[in-house]
């Protein structure tokens, strides 16, 4: 008999035993399986960085905060504390607000003491180019183009949207 009346393997091995020792098992295959496959396996200690360049713009943000930012200043997302890398350009131009005419038409304006500003970031993350979308992992979070974000850099903070990814040599 494989059990006997005490309810032991082979007279040896409690079944309880047996059945502990199996849900250990599927746990740590479980935890394996859900790492190889994950953001965290791929991007984690086990894959080399790569030389990134994003670009964050946003429409309008008071000059003040546009003059806060200069090249080599460090940027990062605000919410995340993830770290981009370094500035590397700072663009400001005419703040671009969106309006009604009389007519109904949305139209294009620009409101005095504000600007524009596009900032390009060089730094490593884990680059993805896939058949359905693009994007790069900094940290532990995905960024794609067209995300929305607070970015931090240098003195100053503002709400802006991803506008290019690019992965250099």
């Amino acid at each position: 008999m494989i059990l006997d009346g005490k309810g032991k393997l082979f007279g040896k091995i409690s079944i309880v035993d047996v059945l502990i020792v199996l849900v250990v098992l599927g746990a740590i295959a479980g935890v394996g399986y859900k790492l190889t496959r994950s953001q965290i396996g791929v991007g984690g200690a086990f894959t080399k960085p790569d030389k990134i360049e994003i670009s964050f713009y946003s429409d309008e943000v008071p000059e003040f905060v546009a003059k806060a930012i200069s090249n080599g200043d460090l940027a990062k997302d605000f919410d995340r504390n993830v770290v981009y890398g370094k500035v590397t350009k700072v663009e400001v131009g005419n703040s671009v607000s969106w309006a009604s005419n009389e007519k109904g038409q949305l139209v294009p304006s620009t409101k005095k003491g504000y600007s524009s500003i596009k900032v390009t970031v060089e730094g490593e993350g884990i680059y993805r180019d896939g058949k359905s979308s693009s994007g790069v992992v900094f940290g532990s979070a995905d960024y794609y183009t067209g995300r929305t974000t607070i970015l931090l850099a240098g003195n100053a903070t503002f709400q802006c949207r991803i506008y290019d990814i690019k992965k250099k040599g």
